[in-house]
C-alpha cells in the first residue's frame, strides 16, 4: 500500500474539514456537493446594495414618418411614450459595482440583451431577460440563472453579469414618433404606454397592458389585465383576463372566459364566451355569447343577440330604442319597458316564464325573424317548440303570443327563447 499517497488524502482531508469549520464560524453558507456563492446570501447582498452605482443609458435611431415600430419583449418591464421627433430612443439604468465607463452605452445595451435596428421601412427593438452569469468562489467559477423571477442584473464595471438583485424589475422607456404604428408582443410583464398613440396592434401574455388614449387598437391577449382610456376603433380577441375601457366608438370584440367593463361604447360586435360583461352605456348592440352574463346600464339605441344559458339584465332602456332581439335559451332575461310608452312584442318559446304588464295575445304573425348568424339556431328551437306543442297540446300564452302597448309604432322587440324567464315590468 502506498503510505505516501495515504498520508496526502489524510492531510487534504483535514485542510477541507478545517476549512469547512472557519467558513461555519464567519457565517458563510457550507453546502455539501452544491457550490453557493456567499453574495446570494441576505447578509451579503444587502451590503453590496448599498455600495451599489447606478447610470443611465440610451440608444436611439432615426424613423421615418411611414415607419413601422416592432417592439418584442419578454420579462422586462416597458414603458412607451409618444414624442414629436421623427426617431426612436431606448432609456433605462444600469447597475453595476466599479468603474461603469469602460463600456459605451451601446456595448451596455448588449450586455443588457436589449438591440434598436432600422431595417428599411421598420424600427426593430428586441427586450429579453439579461440571461445567466457566473461568480468566482474559493478560486473556482460557478453559474447561476438569470431567469424572469431573479431581479434586476448587477454588473461590474467589465460589463459581466456578477449576481442580481432580488426584489425589482428594469424598466426600459421607448420613445416613438407620435404618428407611427407601433406593434407590441410582450410576454410574463407589463406593458404601459403613458401617452395617447395613434395606431397600436398589442400581443400580450401572462402581463399587463396600460393605455392611454388610442385612435385604432388591435389587441390579443391571454391571462392578462388589459385597461384602456378612450379608444376609437378597437379589434380585440381576449382570452382568461380582465378588459377595461372608457369610451369606445366602434369594436370587435371576441371573448372567453374573460371580465369586460365598458363605461360607454357606440357600437359593439361581440363574440363572447362564458364571460361577465358589464357596460355602463351602449348605442347599438350584436352578437352572440354563450354561458355568462351581459349586464348593461343604459340601452340606447338597439340590441340583437343569440346564444344559449347567457343571463341578460337591462337596467334602463331609452325612448330612442328601436330595435331588440334575441334568440337564446335557457336564460333569465330583464327588459324593463315600464318607461317606454308605445311598443311591440312578439314571443316564441315553450317552457318560458313571462312577468308583464301589458296584455298578451295569440301570436298569429309570421316567424319571427332572427340574426343571419342565429338562422339554424332559430329553425331548430322552432321544430322543436312545434312537436312539443302538437304533442302536449300545448295553450300556455307564455309560449307564443303578441303584445301591443300604446299606439305600438315604437320599439319592436322579437324573442325567439326557450325554456326562459323574461321580466318585462
Amino acid at each position: 500500500m502506498n503510505t505516501k499517497f495515504i498520508g496526502t488524502a489524510l492531510l487534504a482531508t483535514a485542510l477541507s474539514f478545517q476549512l469547512h469549520a472557519q467558513q461555519k464560524a464567519n457565517g458563510e453558507i457550507v453546502v455539501i456537493g452544491k457550490a453557493t456563492s456567499p453574495k446570494a446570501s441576505s447578509n451579503n447582498e444587502s451590503v453590496n446594495d448599498a455600495d451599489l452605482k447606478s447610470k443611465e443609458v440610451s440608444v436611439e435611431v432615426n424613423a421615418s414618418k411611414t415607419a413601422d415600430i416592432f417592439i418584442e419583449n419578454t420579462s422586462r418591464n416597458i414603458e412607451v411614450k409618444t414624442w414629436d421627433q421623427a426617431k426612436v430612443k431606448i432609456v433605462t439604468t444600469i447597475f453595476f459595482e466599479g468603474d461603469a465607463n469602460k463600456l459605451s452605452d451601446e456595448e451596455w445595451f448588449e450586455k443588457l440583451n436589449i438591440s434598436l435596428k432600422s431595417l428599411g421601412s421598420t424600427v426593430r427593438i428586441k427586450s429579453g431577460s439579461v440571461g445567466s452569469g457566473t461568480y468566482s468562489y474559493f478560486g473556482n467559477n460557478y453559474a447561476w440563472s438569470g431567469g424572469p423571477s431573479s431581479g434586476v442584473a448587477i454588473f461590474n464595471g467589465d460589463g459581466e453579469n456578477i449576481r442580481t438583485k432580488s426584489g425589482s424589475k428594469r424598466l426600459v422607456t421607448i420613445y416613438v414618433p407620435k404618428d407611427n404604428k407601433v406593434d407590441v408582443e410582450s410576454k410574463y410583464s407589463d406593458v404601459v404606454v403613458s401617452t395617447s398613440i395613434n395606431k397600436i396592434d398589442a400581443d400580450i401574455t401572462n402581463g399587463s397592458l396600460e393605455l392611454q388614449d388610442v385612435g385604432t387598437l388591435f389587441l390579443r391577449s391571454k391571462y392578462a389585465n388589459v385597461a384602456v382610456g378612450n379608444i376609437k376603433v378597437a379589434e380585440i380577441d381576449f382570452m382568461n383576463g380582465r378588459f377595461s375601457a372608457r369610451e369606445i366608438g366602434d369594436a370587435d370584440i371576441d371573448t372567453k372566459y374573460a371580465t369586460i367593463e365598458i363605461a360607454s361604447v357606440d357600437k359593439l360586435m361581440a363574440r363572447s364566451t362564458n364571460d361577465e360583461y358589464e357596460i355602463e352605456e351602449v348605442g347599438v348592440f350584436q352578437g352572440r355569447k354563450n354561458y355568462g352574463n351581459l349586464r348593461i346600464t343604459k340601452l340606447l339605441n338597439s340590441l340583437e343577440m343569440d346564444g344559449t344559458n347567457a343571463d341578460v339584465k337591462i337596467r334602463n332602456i331609452a325612448a330612442t330604442v328601436k330595435e331588440i332581439r334575441f334568440d337564446n335559451k335557457y336564460a333569465d332575461i330583464r327588459l324593463p319597458m315600464r318607461n317606454i310608452k308605445n311598443y311591440t312584442v312578439n314571443y316564441i318559446g315553450a317552457y318560458s316564464n313571462i312577468y308583464a304588464d301589458f296584455e298578451k295575445k295569440p301570436y298569429e304573425g309570421k316567424e319571427i325573424k332572427t340574426t343571419k348568424e342565429t338562422d339554424n339556431l332559430a329553425s331548430q328551437l322552432r321544430s322543436i317548440q312545434r312537436s312539443v306543442e302538437k304533442f302536449a297540446g300545448d295553450d300556455n300564452s307564455n309560449s307564443k303570443f303578441t303584445a301591443v302597448v300604446g299606439d305600438g309604432k315604437g320599439a319592436i322587440i322579437n324573442m325567439v327563447c326557450q325554456n326562459c324567464t323574461v321580466d318585462f315590468k
